[in-house]
């Protein structure tokens, strides 16, 4: 296996940019990943200097020992050159007692990517992150309700509700900065 300059590059926060991959074949490169349960996001970049294939992009994979099947991170082409994709290993208890993750990119046909909805997944990952919160909110501001004016579906609560709720809140994201993906 080959080590060829760097096409591109991943960057997790806290760590040094990962730019090495080890060369498979003219279209696929891997890298390891330690400690992954503590990588809630990366992020994925085509390196300024990088030319592909016109008409392709770079899918990132990634699969846990002992690297036989691999699940889809996100892409990048040269008309979106990154991009800032959820891992959801914090969550994973298969991630968890994994000490790395091999990390996989695959140059594939633009047709490829757009069959495999990539764009949609992490716009959908995070209406549904937002939905969560807007729901928490939305239960614990009813269980302060009055009944007088839930007859014409109206919501009466204490002056001080979405402050109350705002510092439980935090004081749960300071505990575990993943509550809200727990559940």
């Amino acid at each position: 296996m080959a080590t060829i300059a760097p096409l591109f590059g991943i960057v997790i926060p806290g760590r040094p940019v990962i730019t090495d991959f080890q060369v498979l074949d003219t279209t696929k490169a891997i890298t390891v990943v330690e400690n992954p349960q503590m990588v809630s996001e990366l992020t994925f970049f085509l390196l300024p200097t990088t030319s592909i294939p016109p008409g392709y992009g770079a899918i990132l994979y990634y699969s846990l020992p002992p690297f036989q099947e691999w699940s889809l991170i996100g892409s990048v082409d040269p008309m979106k050159p990154s991009g800032i994709f959820r891992t959801g290993w914090v969550t994973d208890e298969a991630v968890q007692s994994s000490p790395a993750v091999q990390l996989g990119v695959s140059l594939e046909p633009l047709e490829t990517i757009q069959n495999l909805e990539i764009v949609k997944s992490g716009v959908e990952d995070r209406f549904a992150f937002a939905h969560k919160i807007a729901l928490d909110l939305f239960q614990y501001m009813t269980s302060f309700s009055t009944g007088d004016a839930s007859s014409r579906g109206m919501m009466v609560v204490p002056m001080n509700v979405f402050d109350r709720w705002m510092e439980r809140f935090e004081r749960k994201y300071r505990i575990d900065p993943n509550f809200m993906l727990k559940s």
